[in-house]
């Protein structure tokens, strides 16, 4: 069975919806709440105003359809190229790096007490996914097409 790019990118989709409130919760039980504390507080910010836990995987989306569109277009204009699927792969994981550093980088912060730290705090959750991302993920989707065709040379 191959991989395909397609089946790369609705994983990375799961994987960045569920990385805000992994983290959370990782972050609720080291500050020192209870499982079920943790699990109402997570409850709790799915429907608050601010840094909603939705809306942060939401914005996470944006790389993972420009990669998406980056792949459509490999498919399009390089269809003797390197795996897309592999391709894919090296995009997104400087992508779900960069969403796993910004959520660590608030949340820790946020909890326990469930204060907002105030600015600049919470500003990567747009600044990660929408600069850092789709940088991380030009140079992954490059280191990998170069690996990606120096192993379809070989064969």
């Amino acid at each position: 069975m191959r991989l395909r790019a397609r089946t790369v990118l609705a994983l990375g989709a799961l994987v960045i919806l569920a990385i805000p409130p992994v983290v959370f919760l990782g972050a609720a039980l080291q500050a020192g709440l209870s499982l079920t504390g943790s699990f109402s507080a997570m409850s709790a910010q799915y429907t608050a105003p601010r840094q909603n836990l939705l809306v942060c995987g939401a914005v996470g989306l944006l790389p993972l359809a420009l990669l998406a569109v980056v792949i459509g277009l490999m498919k399009r204009f390089a269809p003797r190229g390197p795996n897309r699927a592999v391709v894919a792969i090296g995009g997104l994981l400087p992508v779900l790096a960069v969403l796993l550093w910004v959520n660590w980088d608030f949340w820790p912060l946020f909890l326990p007490d469930r204060t907002y730290p105030g600015f600049p705090h919470g500003l990567g959750f747009v600044t990660g996914p929408l600069i850092f991302a789709p940088i991380g993920m030009a140079v992954g989707m490059l280191i990998s097409w170069f690996a990606g065709r120096k192993d379809s040379q070989r064969r």
